[in-house]
C-alpha cells in the first residue's frame, strides 16, 4: 500500500519526488528479499523451493533493473539495455512458475524432467532473441536512429510469440493448480487462482493498451511480480505447497511424543507432552552419548539447525521383555548343555553297542578258527619235537593272520555306506596270508583281477574265507598254492592250482560243489564259483 501511494506522488519538489521514488523501490526490494528468505527457509520440497527461490531472485533483479533504468542510467543507451534485460525475468518467471507447479504433487518423474528441460530451452531461445533484437528487429521494430528508444517502436512477430509463451505458461499453470488441488475447502483453494486470473487479464489488457491499465496499474514490474508472488503465496496458504512453519501446533498435536527443541544454549522453544526438565550436565552427557537411560526412560538427542532436539521413550516394557529373554536364554543354554551331555552319552552307548554287535558277528563267523587255535595250543603243550613245535606255531600265525585280516574287512564293510568292498581289500588280505605261509614251508602266490573294482562285501568275504578254509584243510599235504580270483561276466570265479603229493579230494569232501581235477602228477586244479 505504501509503494502504491508513493506511485501517485507527483510534485515539483525534486527532493520529495526522489524520496517517494526511492521509498517505493526500496519497499518492493525489501518485500521480495524477505519473501525469498521466507521461501528458502520454510518450503519443504527441495525442487519446488529452488524454483520459487529463483522466481523471487528474478523479481528482485527486475526491480533492481527498473531502479537503474529510471533513477541511475538516464541516458538512452542505458535505458535501452535495461529495457531488453527486463525480458529475462519476464520470460523466466512464468516458465519457472509452470515448472514449480508440475512438481507440486511431490513426485519428480522422468517425464517431468524432460518437460522442465524443454521449457527452459525455449525460454533461453526467446531471451536470446530479445537480447539480439538490434540485429534482426523481429521483437521490436524501430524507425528512429541508433540508439533505439522505447518511446517510438512497433511490435514484431517474435514479440507476439513471447507474449503467447508467457500467457500459455500462465494458463497451463492455472489449469494444473486446479487439477492438483487436494484441499476439500474450495473457497480457500481459489486463493492462488484469483491472482492468476488477474495476471492473465492484466497481460491481455496491456497488449490491447487499454487506458485504465496505464492509469491504475501501469507499473508492469510491480503488477507482474505482485500477482505472481500472490499466486504462490496462495498455494502455500491453501496447502498446495508444503511448508514447515507451524512447529508449535505440530508439537502440541503429537500428544504421544514427549519432546522439545532448544537452541544451542538449551533454551526451550517448542515442546510436547510431558518432557522433563533436564540439567545442563545431563544434556551434555546425552549429546556426547546420543542417548541416556534412567529408570526405564531413554532420552535421545538429534542435532538440528541452530539447536538440539530431545525426546524421551518409555522402554520399561522393553527392558522387562529383555530380562525375560535373558532368563529364557539362560534356561535354554542349560537345557542345551544337558541335551548335549545326554546326546554324548547316547552316542557312546550306541557306539559301544555297535562295537559289541560287530565283535559278536566276527566271533560267530570265525568261531571255527578260534576252535582251531585252541586245538593247536593244546597240541603245542603236548608236543616234545622241536620241528613239530615250530610247525604248529607257523599254523597259529597263519590262522591269527586270517583273524586279523577278517576283522579289518568287517570293519571296512560296516564303515562303508554302500556295504561294499574292493578287490584291493581282498588283495591286501591275501598278500599277508601268503607271506606268512612261508613259515609253513608252503609256496603261495595269488592273482586278483581289476583291483579297483567295487563288489558286494559278502562276495569278497566268501573269497577270503574259502582261501583260509583251503589252507586249513591242506596244511599237512600241500607244497604250493596259486590262488586266482577273476571277474567274468559280472560273476566272481575262484580257481586254485595246488601241488600236493597226496590226493586232495578226500580232504575237500566237506564242500561237494567244488570242481577238482588232477592235471598232472601231484598237480591239482580247483574251480569254485562265488556269485
Amino acid at each position: 500500500m505504501l509503494a502504491y501511494i508513493c506511485r501517485f506522488i507527483e510534485t515539483d519538489n525534486e527532493l520529495i519526488q526522489t524520496l517517494a521514488d526511492q521509498c517505493r523501490a526500496c519497499t518492493y526490494l525489501g518485500i521480495y528479499c524477505a519473501w525469498v528468505i521466507y521461501l528458502n527457509k520454510h518450503v519443504v520440497q527441495k525442487k519446488v523451493r529452488q524454483y520459487l527461490t529463483a522466481i523471487g531472485c528474478l523479481m528482485v533483479c527486475w526491480f533492481f533493473l527498473r531502479t537503474v533504468k529510471y533513477h541511475i542510467l538516464l541516458d538512452p543507451l542505458g535505458g535501452h539495455i535495461c529495457w531488453y534485460l527486463y525480458y529475462i525475468p519476464m520470460i523466466l518467471i512464468p516458465t519457472f512458475g509452470l515448472s514449480a507447479t508440475l512438481l507440486m504433487d511431490g513426485a519428480e518423474k522422468k517425464t517431468t524432467k524432460w518437460i522442465t528441460g524443454i521449457l527452459l530451452f525455449f525460454s533461453v531461445v526467446l531471451i536470446v532473441c530479445v537480447l539480439t533484437n538490434d540485429l534482426h528487429q523481429q521483437v521490436f521494430r524501430f524507425e528512429g536512429p541508433v540508439p533505439y528508444s522505447d518511446k517510438n517502436y512497433s511490435y514484431g512477430i517474435l514479440f507476439m510469440l513471447i507474449q503467447f509463451w508467457i500467457i500459455a505458461c500462465l494458463v497451463i499453470m492455472e489449469i494444473l493448480l486446479v487439477k492438483k488441488s487436494r484441499i476439500p475447502d474450495r473457497k480457500r483453494f481459489w486463493l492462488p487462482v484469483i491472482p492468476g486470473l488477474l495476471l492473465l487479464g492484466w497481460n491481455i489488457a496491456n497488449l490491447l493498451r487499454l487506458p485504465f491499465i496505464k492509469t491504475f496499474a501501469g507499473d508492469m514490474t510491480a503488477i507482474c511480480c505482485l500477482l505472481m508472488a500472490a499466486i504462490f503465496q496462495g498455494c502455500i496458504l491453501c496447502g498446495l505447497i508444503q511448508t514447515n512453519s507451524r512447529y508449535f501446533e505440530l508439537f502440541q498435536a503429537t500428544g504421544g511424543l514427549d519432546a522439545e527443541i532448544t537452541d544451542n544454549s538449551f533454551r526451550r522453544y517448542y515442546f510436547s507432552g510431558e518432557f522433563p526438565e533436564l540439567s545442563k550436565d545431563l544434556r551434555d552427557s546425552i549429546i556426547a552419548k546420543l542417548s541416556v537411560q534412567e529408570r526405564g526412560i531413554r532420552i535421545n538427542h538429534l542435532p538440528v539447525k541452530g539447536g538440539h532436539l530431545f525426546w524421551s521413550e518409555d522402554i520399561s516394557v522393553l527392558l522387562d521383555q529383555y530380562q525375560d529373554i535373558q532368563e529364557q536364554q539362560e534356561e535354554l543354554t542349560a537345557r542345551n548343555q544337558l541335551l548335549r551331555k545326554t546326546y554324548k552319552k547316547e552316542a557312546e552307548r550306541r557306539k559301544l553297542e555297535e562295537q559289541n554287535r560287530l565283535l559278536n558277528i566276527i566271533q560267530s563267523q570265525t568261531s571255527r578258527q578260534y576252535e582251531l587255535l585252541s586245538h593247536y595250543m593244546e597240541k603245542l603243550e603236548q608236543t616234545e619235537s622241536r620241528e613239530e613245535y615250530e610247525l604248529i606255531l607257523s599254523k597259529i600265525v597263519v590262522v591269527g593272520t586270517y583273524l586279523k585280516r577278517r576283522k579289518n574287512l568287517m570293519l571296512t564293510r560296516y564303515s562303508s555306506r554302500e556295504d561294499s568292498l574292493t578287490m584291493a581289500d581282498l588283495k591286501q588280505s591275501l598278500a599277508e596270508s601268503c607271506e606268512n605261509l612261508k613259515l609253513c614251508e608252503i609256496k603261495a602266490a595269488y592273482f586278483v583281477q581289476d583291483k579297483e573294482k567295487q563288489l558286494r562285501a559278502d562276495d569278497v568275504l566268501k573269497c577270503y574265507d574259502f582261501f583260509e578254509w583251503l589252507l586249513e584243510q591242506l596244511f599237512d599235504v600241500m607244497n604250493s598254492v596259486f590262488f586266482r580270483v577273476t571277474h567274468i561276466e559280472e560273476k566272481l570265479q575262484i580257481s586254485v592250482h595246488i601241488v600236493s603229493q597226496e590226493d586232495i579230494r578226500p580232504y575237500l569232501a566237506e564242500k561237494p560243489g567244488l570242481l577238482i581235477e588232477q592235471e598232472e602228477e601231484q598237480e591239482w586244479f580247483i574251480r569254485c564259483p562265488v556269485s
